[in-house]
């Protein structure tokens, strides 16, 4: 892989200064709404028994759109469609968010998205407030320690990706190992000055298979594609900043913690 001093050449360095002050930026909260772009970390089964079988293999990604239908609950459902196991894509803007699923209760926890580890955010489940604090508070509510003795938190840090694939901006949530490899990967380039590549391997710890996210370099973005980068950031911050402190927490969740606001941003 190329130093990231060899972008010069492709982009000027002020236009390479703006991208790299700009990821990440302002706190607050947002109410951006994107289509989602995601990965099945593992092999997508139906049936049971002998009647079980692999439908989608691990490793492939899919982008979901909402539709015109909804359920009988009154909600919008999305189209889901498969795109293969390689993409390429320009990625914008990193944000956080914290999530807990409980097995036992099969009921979702959520954090709005936030910016920086010293926000107050408040804890949803169910479309109601069950915990309020910055990041780390809220975390320490729920540390329990594994079998191993090592102290951990139910609660889950997400990394928030908005990106830009074929032309259109997504928002592409990361976790676990997928979220570990991407964190490397912007210690080795300015993120947003280049065209990324994602793939996955093969990963396995005992009986747990998986796939992880690889993301690679592809190329140096054009100094007119950096700049057309700049000004879609420019779109998302302005957009989180207008949106600050606007959550109500009785209509912002669906029953999967996911955020239903309705607000775009321009692109």
């Amino acid at each position: 892989m190329k130093k990231t001093t060899s972008i010069s050449t492709q982009v000027n360095s002020e236009t390479i200064e703006l991208l790299k002050n700009s990821f990440p930026v302002e706190q607050g909260f947002s109410k951006i709404f994107l289509p989602r772009l995601g990965f099945y970390s593992q092999d997508q089964i139906e049936g049971k028994g002998k009647a079980m079988k692999v439908v989608t293999e691990a490793g492939i990604f899919y982008t979901e759109n909402q539709s015109d239908e909804v359920d009988e609950n009154g909600k919008k459902l999305w189209d889901k469609k498969e795109i293969g196991n390689k993409i390429s894509i320009q990625i914008l803007f990193q944000r956080h968010q914290l999530k807990m699923y409980d097995e036992k209760t099969e009921l979702y926890t959520s954090s709005p998205i936030f910016d920086s580890p010293d926000e107050v955010l408040p804890l949803w489940c169910e479309k109601k407030e069950v915990a309020k604090g910055t990041p780390a508070e809220l975390k320490a509510k729920y540390k329990y320690t594994d079998k191993a003795g090592k102290v951990k938190s139910a609660l889950e840090n997400n990394k928030i990706l908005y990106v830009l694939l074929d032309g259109v901006m997504y928002q592409m949530n990361l976790r676990g190992s997928s979220m570990w490899s991407f964190n490397s990967y912007t210690k080795k380039v300015v993120v947003p000055a280049y065209i990324t590549t994602v793939t996955s391997e093969f990963c396995e710890k005992g009986e747990i298979q998986w796939n992880k996210m690889i993301f690679t370099a592809a190329r140096p973005l054009t100094q007119k594609e950096a700049e057309d980068v700049v000004s879609k950031v420019s779109d998302i911050k302005l957009t989180i900043q207008a949106e600050k402190g606007n959550y109500q927490t009785t209509d912002k969740l669906d029953n999967y913690g996911k955020e239903i606001v309705a607000d775009e941003i321009a692109i």
